[in-house]
């Protein structure tokens, strides 16, 4: 799956959501919420101009969506776009992600031009493999939404990274670019444009390669510092910065003859193996690398950086050991 994070409760509303959610959570915000609710809810579901069809739903076996689901009511006639939103929120923060596509899907019938339904429909989507999906979903999304802060841009390049046959890199190109000039400091973007010239270089051997290859430099130079995330980096980041650092690799290799050890991929790694040990070198990479052909480089990068790491530790040992065999005091 396509482990790279693509933030979607990043925008003012959405993120009001969010602390909806998180109140609703609790015991205490269920019960105001309910009383809220159950007080207005015959003035609101008369005032609606939508007709439809009562349909009931189930939060499954979820208990704390099963709290956030009698909060908001099983009737979906009565629901806002932020109450679906907030359900869809809670599967979203339970990484149920099959249950957040169908949440927020349902959601979209009632709601079509909600730009953070279609973003977590499609993020999901990518999380789950379905990347021919998720293309989909998000140009519809991008035909349909009301408004657009420049994530849901940056999620349809990125899927379309990996199946280049439902987009092709011109597309891409234009997506993550205007998705730039509306977050121009996004570590996300920034990565998906770094991918996306990559993989347009590596595609011509014409004047479009030049272009491609300045592009792909201008891009690593404000790259950078999002390379120090490493050092607080969940698993999605980690696999960003992995990504990243084999592609600067590649590039340096073809234009130099020569490559580096990456300091941020030596600390990505040790971080995969102290707190994702279940999580093996070559899913790692399956999850961080949108072209098949680059597997193989990011799989040899992190097997040689696990060895790097397991002979610094037996030198430690060695070291430790020497020191308690002569006495184990310093002077």
């Amino acid at each position: 799956m396509a482990i790279t994070p693509r933030t979607i409760l990043t925008s003012a509303a959405p993120a009001t959501i969010a602390v909806i959610s998180l109140y609703v959570f609790t015991a205490l915000g269920t019960m105001a919420y309910k009383a809220g609710r159950d007080a207005s809810h015959d003035h609101d579901f008369n005032h609606s101009k939508r007709v439809v069809n009562t349909i009931v739903i189930s939060s499954g076996d979820n208990p704390i969506c099963s709290e956030v689901l009698d909060a908001l009511g099983t009737d979906k006639r009565a629901w806002t776009e932020s109450n679906w939103i907030t359900y869809a929120a809670c599967f979203d923060y339970q990484k149920e992600s099959s249950r957040v596509i169908s949440v927020a899907s349902q959601g979209l019938r009632y709601y079509p031009q909600s730009e953070t339904l279609y973003n977590l429909v499609g993020y999901h989507q990518i999380v789950t493999g379905q990347h021919e999906e998720a293309v989909k979903t998000l140009r519809r999304g991008m035909n349909n939404a009301s408004s657009q802060n420049g994530i849901m841009a940056n999620n349809l390049a990125w899927a379309g990274l990996w199946t280049p046959r439902s987009m092709p890199l011109d597309e891409a190109r234009v997506l993550y670019r205007q998705s730039l000039a509306l977050n121009p400091g996004s570590c996300e973007t920034i990565h998906t444009g770094l991918w996306v010239e990559y993989a347009t270089a590596r595609n011509t051997n014409s004047i479009e390669r030049v272009q491609a290859l300045s592009n792909f430099q201008q891009l690593r130079q404000m790259y950078a510092p999002c390379m120090s995330r490493v050092h607080q980096a969940d698993k999605n980041t980690l696999a960003e910065i992995v990504g990243a650092s084999v592609i600067f690799d590649d590039i340096d290799q073809q234009q130099r003859g020569t490559s580096r050890v990456s300091t941020a991929a030596m600390h990505a790694t040790k971080q995969l193996v102290v707190n994702h040990s279940s999580t093996s070198v070559d899913e790692f990479c399956a999850e961080a690398m949108p072209l098949a052909e680059t597997h193989h480089k990011c799989v040899s990068l992190m097997q040689e950086n696990v060895q790097r790491l397991e002979q610094h530790q037996r030198a430690l040992r060695q070291h430790q050991a020497k020191r308690t065999h002569c006495g184990g005091i310093t002077r």
